[in-house]
């Protein structure tokens, strides 16, 4: 244990809160310009950075501490595996004795920055499972490299809270004293700062404190990549940050366009995408039809969020919602994939502008606009009958899937869609809801554009399986007028 923490875990005796506070001003008193009333007290850096071989030493023997003698017979979760635990703990020891095993736990620390039982268990045994429980009185171990310096921080099981929180007071304290670009993997440290923060405090707190602390960092440092990757944490926790937070999404990104559109950090295609992706969402939320189009092109044109779409679920997970696209079916939540998201926006942006041609063009190019069904419908050299017919059995399977999860039950699935999906209450009401919403936008398309075989089948399949009474209504409304124009 460092030095610091055991002064620090002494005066306080594991309380946090103003009692936290004071101890850290009674060890470090600082003048003012040290000192800042963002989030209190600040520790000095020459007190939790240390050397590459304390850094080894420690995790090392911390390690060895509390998981050397650990025995791996009692956990239930490594007897489902093929771990052969009759010499499990044999290899263990042999492992964590060994100096292969303390650089092996140290170069992990390295890249991955955060070190747990699962991991050493990874190390060892080449498996990669997951262990939910308490191990050993550890819980994890972070490293973060400043400068040619180290920041190691343990987190325990007893008194947790304190440990927690004496780490965003040391990461705190880094952000405000270090270089950015001394700070190794800068983003992925705030972030750690911002969840822990979030564990403890109120979510608009951990967002305020977050922002401020970039703010301090912005001030402070030169134009840089690191700089850059912060703007845009910033913003992904203003998105995720309520609607006190959301609200500030629009001028964010003006700022980061202004600060990063050019020049040596400029902003790269897959963080414009980003971007135009956050910008679309917002402007449907507004009501701003226009500039829903405008963004929702600029990411479906030379397949811009497709191209790019792996490495924005990696790392904007929490922005982008990731679940499989599903291009073979019709029904479905159209909100929890990136791509038929954007798809179901800007088809209904188009239906508003009345630009039902550009929407028979996305279902000709794009299967992922409607479904295959639909898709294989207009790509087909000569009319063939069967092709609506598909139509509908794939809405079919589609229910089948949603409601026993199986298509070997399609009468019986249907059945209890029918007399369900129109609940409000039913698991099924928001599914349905937004597929209705959908069809019904591609019918005012196919119908303005005289694409009457189509038209006709899949308003039979509408008001068989989907049809919601107001979608419905608005629906014969548009065809009304549409006729008498």
């Amino acid at each position: 244990m460092l030095k610091i923490d055991e002064q620090l875990l002494a005066k306080t005796k594991g309380n946090v809160g103003q009692v936290l506070e004071d101890a850290i001003q009674a060890l470090f008193p600082t003048d003012k310009e040290m000192d800042s009333s963002m989030y209190g007290a600040m520790l000095k850096l020459d007190s939790i950075l240390i050397s590459k071989e304390q850094a080894q030493n420690m995790i090392y023997s911390t390690v060895l501490q509390y998981w050397g003698d650990v025995d791996l017979l009692l956990h239930s979760v490594l007897q489902s595996t093929t771990i052969d635990l009759e010499n499990a703990n044999e290899r263990l020891h042999t492992f964590l004795s060994s100096s292969h095993g303390k650089k092996s736990i140290f170069d992990y620390l390295l890249i991955h920055n955060d070190f747990q039982f699962e991991n050493l268990i990874g190390l060892v045994f080449g498996k990669d499972i997951k262990i939910h429980i308490p191990v050993g009185g550890l819980h994890k171990i972070y490293l973060y490299q400043i400068g040619k310096k180290f920041l190691l921080h343990t987190i325990y099981n007893k008194r947790n809270e304190f440990w927690n929180l004496l780490f965003t007071k040391k990461i705190y304290s880094v952000f405000l004293q270090a270089p950015l670009d001394s700070i190794q993997d800068a983003t992925h440290l705030i972030q750690q700062f911002k969840i822990i923060l979030q564990q403890h405090h109120t979510l608009n707190q951990s967002v305020v404190l977050t922002n401020e602390l970039i703010q301090r960092v912005d001030h402070e440092n030169i134009r840089s990549y690191q700089l850059k990757e912060l703007h845009l944490f910033n913003l992904i926790t203003h998105f995720n940050g309520g609607k006190r937070h959301y609200r500030k999404i629009k001028p964010l990104i003006e700022e980061i366009f202004a600060s990063w559109g050019k020049g040596k950090w400029a902003l790269s295609e897959k963080e414009n995408t980003l971007l135009t992706y956050i910008l679309a969402v917002n402007a449907s939320k507004e009501k701003e039809t226009e500039k829903v189009i405008e963004y929702g092109k600029y990411l479906i044109n030379k397949d811009r969020l497709i191209n790019h779409s792996i490495e924005l679920l990696v790392e904007y997970s929490d922005v982008l919602p990731s679940l499989k696209p599903e291009p073979a079916t019709l029904v479905k939540r159209y909100n929890k994939n990136y791509l038929e998201k954007i798809f179901y926006l800007l088809i209904e942006a188009l239906i508003q502008k009345q630009q039902f041609h550009e929407v028979i063009t996305l279902l000709k190019k794009y299967d992922i606009a409607s479904c295959i069904s639909i898709y294989e419908y207009f790509n087909a050299q000569h009319f063939d009958q069967d092709l609506l017919h598909r139509i509908e059995a794939t809405v079919q399977r589609d229910i089948a899937y949603i409601v026993h999860n199986s298509p070997q039950y399609v009468l019986q699935s249907v059945e209890v869609w029918i007399n369900n999906y129109q609940n409000e209450k039913s698991p099924y009401f928001e599914i349905a809801r937004e597929t209705s919403k959908h069809v019904c936008n591609l019918l005012k398309a196919l119908f303005a554009t005289e694409q009457y075989e189509l038209f006709e089948k899949l308003m039979e399949v509408y008001k068989k399986y989907l049809k919601l009474d107001d979608h419905f209504e608005e629906l014969r409304d548009f065809v009304s007028l549409f006729v008498k124009n």
